[in-house]
This record gives structure tokens, C-alpha cells and sequence, in this order.
């Protein structure tokens, strides 16, 4: 008998706990949107010619800003979200060659409690990389995929409104050579925040 009380006491302030750690106050499913904006830094890779039809050469890329959509849907910390990304046009270290990186990512992610207006967020993805390049007449495309992971840190601005700041390093299948991102996202909806009035 006293290990049955034992093991409920134990059982009971676990769940408590939990209950006090977990994201105290959030609200159910919901849905949230938004839009970012950053850089892209491909390192330098050597593009395997199968892959675009045209260049197998050892590639530099230089850094390009790029603009992001975002859908998610989240419940307590817990979030799927998807991201649709398109990058300017810079340059290569081909001659008259430019590339263009389009990303579409899928992911699930956790947000922590919010402490003093502020979260942190951990995200794994599986994100699909188009290298699109241009120049001189010609254009190739460079499909990629690889997994993505993202850490970032969160400010509450609204009740329903938050920002977000994101570093995301993105491990690539078909080049062997990592893709770094630096975003900032600004997000509208999803859980709101229920501690003190805003």
C-alpha cells in the first residue's frame, strides 16, 4: 500500500509538473500566418553536372536576400509549418552567371514558455532547394533536398502578433554542402497570450 501511495504522489506531481511547464495559458489548435525576410548563404559547392545538365564546375555563391510566406498550425508549443521562400538574383563565380535559390520547407517545431515576452524555438524540416541559374543565354535548374534545423528566439509584440528571429542550417543531400539561413519572421495569429494584458 505504501508503495501504491508512493508511486501516485510521484505520478500526480509529475503531471503537475508538466501542466506548470508546458505552455501555461496557450489555447488550443490554432491557425497562425506570416511573412519574413533575410539572407541566404550557400557555401561554396561543386554542382554535379547530372543535376543541372550544364555546370559541374566548383561553384561560389554569393550571399542573396531572400523573402519567405509562412502557414502554420500550432497547439501548445507544438507547431507544423510550412514555408514557401524565393531569393534575389546575385552572382557566381561563373562568368555572366547568376542563381536564384527557391525553397520550399516542412517542418515541425516547438516554442517554449513565454518569459517576460519572450520564447525561444527549436525546428527540424525536411526542405526541398532549387538553384536556379541564369546567364549568357543560358538557364539550368539544381533541385535539391535536404533535412533543416532552426533555432531562433521569439518577442511577443501584439496579443496575437509575434516576431521572430531564426538561424537555420540546412544539410544538403545533393551537393554535400550546407545552405545557411538568417530570417526574420513576423507572424500573425496562432496561440495568444494569456498572462498579463498587452
Amino acid at each position: 500500500m505504501k508503495l501504491k501511495r508512493y508511486l501516485l504522489t510521484t505520478a500526480t506531481s509529475a503531471l503537475i509538473l508538466f501542466s506548470t511547464n508546458s505552455l501555461a495559458g496557450r489555447e488550443g489548435i490554432s491557425l497562425y500566418y506570416g511573412l519574413g525576410a533575410g539572407a541566404a548563404a550557400p557555401q561554396d559547392m561543386s554542382v554535379p553536372a547530372d543535376l543541372t545538365g550544364l555546370l559541374g564546375a566548383n561553384i561560389e555563391f554569393d550571399p542573396t536576400a531572400n523573402i519567405e510566406l509562412i502557414l502554420g498550425v500550432e497547439e501548445d508549443g507544438w507547431a507544423f509549418e510550412a514555408i514557401a521562400s524565393q531569393s534575389a538574383d546575385v552572382g557566381t563565380s561563373l562568368n555572366g552567371m547568376d542563381y536564384n535559390l527557391q525553397a520550399v520547407e516542412l517542418g515541425i517545431g516547438y516554442r517554449t514558455i513565454e518569459r517576460n515576452d519572450r520564447y525561444y524555438k527549436f525546428k527540424y524540416s525536411q526542405t526541398d532547394a532549387d538553384f536556379e541559374f541564369s546567364g549568357g543565354g543560358t538557364t539550368a535548374t539544381a533541385e535539391t533536398e535536404g533535412n533543416s534545423f532552426t533555432v531562433g528566439m521569439g518577442f511577443r509584440m501584439e496579443r496575437d502578433e509575434r516576431m521572430e528571429v531564426d538561424f537555420t542550417y540546412h544539410d544538403n543531400d545533393d551537393t554535400q554542402e550546407a545552405i545557411y539561413f538568417i530570417n526574420m519572421r513576423y507572424l500573425w495569429g496562432g496561440s495568444k497570450y494569456q498572462g498579463k494584458t498587452l
